[in-house]
């Protein structure tokens, strides 16, 4: 058996017995390099129940949402994916997004979404898989790949594309790591809107 198959195994055993490793999110993974581009008053966009920040933060995600990995409530029900975010234009200080942006089938409509609601000069910071490398790590692992990624060559490049395109904005980046922890991708940046 591979070693990290059994390593798997014997943590999602005592895990089921309330022993738990490191962090629970995807968000848990990358929180120390991301805060201190959330200043101000912001939202964290398709949470699952571990918002960036507890405090002047809005977590926004479906009434239920699909994934429970923290205990932070959704305070702006909505289905993003399928409708425009219920929040006016210019809202937020920061907007920050983990792992939902992959599931988009419209990745600069997400983007357009994410954008209207962040005032100009703020930051959208968003962690995101290199679907390549996150499909090795899946199997090495021995875990099924998420099956709501739309987009086989979602990385670093194609994010950096898609930001290129955008009509309306420029964008300076704060920060990025490309895979520096397992397969997420991290982008910190500073969007000017023209």
């Amino acid at each position: 058996m591979d070693i990290f198959v059994l390593k798997r195994k014997i943590r999602g055993t005592l895990e089921k017995w309330g022993i738990r490793f490191g962090p629970r999110s995807e968000t848990g993974k990358v929180r120390k390099w991301v805060l201190p581009y959330c200043e101000g008053k912001g939202c964290d966009i398709g949470f699952g129940g571990d918002k960036i920040k507890k405090i002047d933060c809005d977590g926004i995600d479906y009434a239920k949402p699909y994934t429970h990995t923290g205990e932070d409530k959704v305070d702006i029900p909505c289905d993003v994916i399928n409708s425009e975010i219920p929040v006016p234009d210019n809202t937020y200080d920061y907007v920050y997004s983990s792992h939902l942006i992959e599931d988009f089938t419209d990745t600069k409509d997400a983007l357009r979404k994410f954008i209207r609601i962040l005032k100009s000069g703020g930051n959208l910071v968003l962690a995101f898989p290199d679907q390549p490398k996150y499909e090795r790590y899946c199997r090495k692992m021995g875990i099924t790949a998420n099956p709501y990624h739309i987009h086989a060559n979602m990385g670093y490049d194609t994010m950096m594309h898609h930001l290129q395109e955008l009509q309306g904005i420029s964008f300076e980046v704060l920060f990025s790591s490309n895979c520096e922890i397992d397969y997420n991708v991290v982008l910190a940046l500073k969007i000017t809107k023209l």
